[in-house]
C-alpha cells in the first residue's frame, strides 16, 4: 500500500471516528436539551399550578369574604326592619293605651291602682307621680292614701297610670301603663316569631 492510500485511509478512519463522535455529541446534546425543556416544562406546569391554586384560593377567601359582608349586611337590615316593626306595633299599643285613659273606666282603674298601692306603705308619707292629664284626680287619689301622700304631676309618665315612693321605708310601687307596655317588649320579642 502505498504512502498516500494509508494516509488516505487513516485519514478516511480519523474522519469516520470525528463523525461518530460528532453524531455522538449531537444525540447527547439533543437528549439533554430534550431532558431539560422536559424539566422546564414540568417546572413550568408545577408553577402555573401552585399560581392557580394560590389564585383559586385568594379568589375563594375574597368570595368568603365578601359574602360573609352581605350576610351582615342583610343580617342587619332584618335586624334594623324588625326594630321598625316592633317599634310601628308599640306606637299603635302606646296609642290605644292613650285613648283608653281618656275613658272613666281608666278613671276607675287608676283609682284602683292608688288604693291597692296604699295597702303596700300602711299609712307612711307617700309621694304620688301622676301624668299632668290625671291631676283632675289628686283628690280622689289622696283619699285611696288618707291623705297621707302629696300627688306630683311629672313628665316621665307619658300614657297613664301611677308611681308611689316612700324615701324612708325605701319602696316604690308602680301602677304606670308606660312601665306595663315597656315589659311587654321583652316578652313580645321572644313570642312574636319575629326572628332573624
Amino acid at each position: 500500500m502505498s504512502a498516500d492510500t494509508k494516509t488516505g485511509n487513516f485519514l478516511n478512519a480519523i474522519q469516520k471516528y470525528a463523525d461518530e463522535q460528532k453524531h455522538t455529541i449531537r444525540s447527547e446534546v439533543e437528549k439533554f436539551k430534550a431532558e431539560e425543556l422536559k424539566k422546564a416544562e414540568d417546572e413550568g406546569i408545577k408553577d402555573a399550578h401552585a399560581l392557580i391554586q394560590k389564585e383559586m384560593a385568594s379568589m375563594r377567601t375574597g368570595i368568603a369574604g365578601e359574602l360573609a359582608r352581605k350576610e351582615d349586611e342583610g343580617k342587619q337590615q332584618l335586624y334594623r326592619r324588625r326594630s321598625e316593626m316592633v317599634d310601628e306595633v308599640f306606637d299603635k299599643a302606646q296609642q290605644k293605651l292613650k285613648n283608653y285613659t281618656l275613658t272613666e273606666q281608666y278613671k276607675t282603674s287608676l283609682l284602683k291602682n292608688a288604693a291597692e298601692a296604699a295597702r303596700y306603705f300602711a299609712g307612711e308619707q307617700v309621694v304620688v307621680c301622676i301624668k299632668q292629664e290625671d291631676m283632675p284626680l289628686k283628690d280622689e287619689i289622696e283619699k285611696c292614701f288618707n291623705n297621707n301622700c302629696s300627688v306630683e304631676a311629672v313628665s316621665s309618665i307619658y300614657i297613664g297610670g301611677l308611681k308611689a315612693q316612700c324615701e324612708r321605708i325605701g319602696i316604690v310601687v308602680d301602677f304606670t301603663l308606660d312601665t306595663k307596655l315597656e315589659n311587654q317588649r321583652e316578652w313580645f320579642l321572644q313570642n312574636s316569631k319575629l326572628k332573624v
